[in-house]
Parts: structure tokens; C-alpha cells; sequence
């Protein structure tokens, strides 16, 4: 009996011991987590992404490796995401262009952003601009299109992809006033950039995260920007809307997504600390640094958000006809 008892003791402390090692082992988060950014460096989404990835890891304990998966406008970078894991160590700086044109419009876009991924959080946003080079003979936005109307197909414009908001601003500046531009894709606003500075295109249209330092140095001419009043960096921009093209006002907005589905107590980390991080004021200063005006929203109103930009964007691609573009 003595023996039958010290073995269920020590059967008993053993397996103890094993429990205990198995739910430490599954604490969240133990290794380094992946941050997918959709387009490729240099980029409004990208420079907003790592404003924040590093204070992200600092609270977490583990290292945040941020990784530039760049295709389809940002779909191929969503999809990667959607198809990830739910384990808590794939995350998503996604924005507009992937989380709500593209599913819209992209036959690439075989993912429902509402069914497959998780707002974690809405971290802010900065206005397009449309640019041209200071040498370029086109000196206003009404120029711009008065030309794009004489000579279709003629203007060359640099773009991330239709599923960017600037490009979407683009495309119904186009549809709304019968106008063919030409538009050459690339991986992301800072590729555009550097074919804009190169001369190999006419025009490009960005975030005034990834354009602004060239409208400060004085190589691009900002045309028109995209905010509801004139912005406090650019007072000398006029907006989309005081030139009569109220409907050119999409901004680029970015935040932080998981792939649905995560257990619970991986969310019970990861929603307090991702509200914690975009709300810190360290992280606020780097973002106003590169004009991103940020305007934390919670996974609940995140999604609510989400829910009426794609109502809104769904009515502009029917009535544009920018279905499979």
C-alpha cells in the first residue's frame, strides 16, 4: 500500500510539474511577432508601421520584426495576414487600400475583411496630395486636369496600385470627368516617389507622410490636397474640395489587425497593449513628426468604422464602374 501510494504521489507531483511547464510555454506572447506591412519601404504605410512596432515590442517583452510584403496594392499583404495562423504572432499595419478598396474592386482580394481579420486597433491618418516636379509645366490642379482632358492617355501617373486611396482619389477624378490617365503601378508610395524624382512619370499621388519632405525641399509641386481644411504643415496646398472636387477626399488611414479567430486570452493582451502603444505620447510625437494626425479608436468602434467605409466606398466603385480594375 505504501508503494502504491508514494507512486501516485509522485505520479500526482509529476504531472503537476508538466501542467505547470505546458502553461508556461503557451504564455503570450514567448517569441518574436510578425509584423506584415502591405507595400514596400519607404511609404506612408510603412513609416506609420514603424512609429509605432518598436514601443509595440517594448511592452510586449518580445522582438516585433517587421516584415514588407508588398503585391496586388497591398491584397497579397492582407491575404498573407487573413490565411495566418491565429496564434497572436502575425499582425497587420493595414489601412484603407487592403482592408477596403481592395476586397471591392480586386479580383486578387479573396478574403472579407470583416469576416477574416481583427481591428486591434485604429491608429490615425494623413491626406493624399497630388505632386508633379517644381520643373513640370503643369502649375495647378486645374491645369492637371484641363491637360489630362486634351490629351488622354498622355500624362503618366506613378501608383501603388487602384486599392491606395490616393490612386482611388485618382481613379474617381477620372470617372467623374471622362479623363484617361495613364497610370504605371509600383510596390508602394516610396517606389512612386523615387519614378516621380527620376522623371519617368508626369504625376504621382500620396500620403503627405511619403511626399511631404520632397514638397518641403522644394522637388515636387503639391497640386491639391485631400483634407477638410488647409493643412497647418502646408497652408499653401489648396484642398480637393475648394477647387470643386469635393468628392476627391479619401485619406489614407492605418491600424493595427490579426487574423480572426484569435483565442480569447491572446486579445486580452494584445487589444490593451495595441490601445496602450498608439495612445502613448512618445508614439503621438513620431507620428505628428511625419504628419500622421493620430485618432486611437478601440476594436468596437474600429469596426463600426470600418463598416461605414465600406458601405460609402462599395456605392463610389457601382457608380464608377471600378469593379475588377
Amino acid at each position: 500500500m505504501k508503494r502504491g501510494r508514494w507512486y501516485g504521489l509522485v505520479c500526482g507531483i509529476t504531472f503537476l510539474f508538466f501542467l505547470c511547464g505546458a502553461q508556461a510555454q503557451e504564455k503570450y506572447p514567448n517569441r518574436a511577432i510578425e509584423l506584415v506591412i502591405p507595400y514596400s519601404p519607404g511609404g506612408s504605410h510603412d513609416l506609420a508601421a514603424r512609429t509605432y512596432s518598436d514601443k509595440l515590442g517594448q511592452v510586449l517583452k518580445v522582438p516585433i520584426t517587421a516584415v514588407n510584403r508588398a503585391g496586388g496594392a497591398g491584397v497579397q499583404g492582407a491575404i498573407y495576414v487573413a490565411r495566418a495562423k491565429k496564434d497572436g504572432y502575425t499582425l497587420f499595419a493595414g489601412g484603407q487600400g487592403p482592408v477596403v478598396v481592395g476586397p471591392l474592386i480586386s479580383v486578387e482580394a479573396t478574403y472579407d475583411p470583416l469576416k477574416d481579420l481583427f481591428p486591434l486597433g485604429y491608429f490615425g491618418s494623413t491626406p493624399s496630395v497630388f505632386v508633379v516636379r517644381t520643373d513640370s509645366p503643369i502649375k495647378s490642379f486645374g491645369e492637371l486636369v484641363e491637360y489630362a482632358r486634351k490629351n488622354p492617355e498622355k500624362l503618366t501617373n506613378a501608383a501603388g496600385g487602384l486599392t491606395t486611396s490616393s490612386q482611388f482619389n485618382l481613379e474617381i477624378l477620372c470617372a467623374r470627368n471622362n479623363l484617361k490617365i495613364t497610370t504605371i503601378p509600383f510596390k508602394g508610395g516610396g517606389e512612386a516617389t523615387v519614378a516621380l524624382l527620376g522623371g519617368h512619370v508626369d504625376m504621382t499621388s500620396s500620403g503627405v507622410l511619403t511626399l511631404g519632405p520632397q514638397i518641403k525641399a522644394g522637388k515636387f509641386r503639391a497640386l491639391a490636397i485631400t483634407s477638410k481644411k488647409r493643412f497647418p504643415e502646408f497652408p499653401d496646398i489648396p484642398t480637393t474640395a475648394e477647387l470643386g472636387y469635393p468628392y476627391l477626399n479619401f485619406v489614407l488611414w492605418v491600424g493595427v489587425f490579426a487574423p480572426a479567430g484569435l483565442p480569447q486570452p491572446v486579445l486580452d493582451v494584445l487589444v490593451p497593449t495595441v490601445a496602450k502603444v498608439l495612445k502613448d505620447p512618445e508614439v503621438a510625437d513620431r507620428a505628428s513628426a511625419i504628419n500622421l494626425m493620430v485618432d486611437y479608436m478601440g476594436p468596437e468602434e474600429f469596426r463600426k468604422f470600418l463598416e461605414s467605409e465600406i458601405r460609402i466606398v462599395e456605392k463610389i466603385v457601382q457608380d464608377a464602374g471600378l469593379k475588377g480594375k
